[in-house]
């Protein structure tokens, strides 16, 4: 869905999700995984959710045992990385403090690989 940009909210609304993308393709790429995050080349699609205003990229994909997992950022979070994602009815907290992978979100990628 498209929205109505508004400066400054949608400035930081969007730079932190694309911080928080950045990360987490870094700690997918410490455990050797980052092939598992795929974009299309295109410039990064930042969309709105109609149902509660989070923020997502719709044209980078996180890939983990062949599902496409959902991955968002709530509206105007105070917090550093507040990325989630959602598998079936499981919401995952991707990320503990100061950016690195929570317990949960490892539990969820590892043992198994990508494909």
């Amino acid at each position: 869905m498209a929205y109505t940009r508004v400066i400054p909210r949608d400035l930081f609304n969007e730079a932190n999700l694309l911080k928080c993308y950045g990360q987490l393709y870094l700690g997918l790429e410490h455990l050797g995984m980052e092939g598992c995050l795929q974009h299309d080349c295109q410039a990064f699609q930042i969309e709105q959710s109609e149902a509660d205003g989070s923020l997502t990229v719709a044209n980078v994909t996180l890939t983990v045992r062949g599902q496409i997992c959902s991955l968002s950022r709530p509206l105007n979070s105070r917090r550093e990385y507040p990325l989630y994602l959602q598998n079936g009815d499981d919401v995952i907290e991707v990320f503990a403090n100061h950016g690195q992978l929570s317990d949960e979100m490892l539990d969820f990628l590892l043992p198994d690989d990508c494909s």
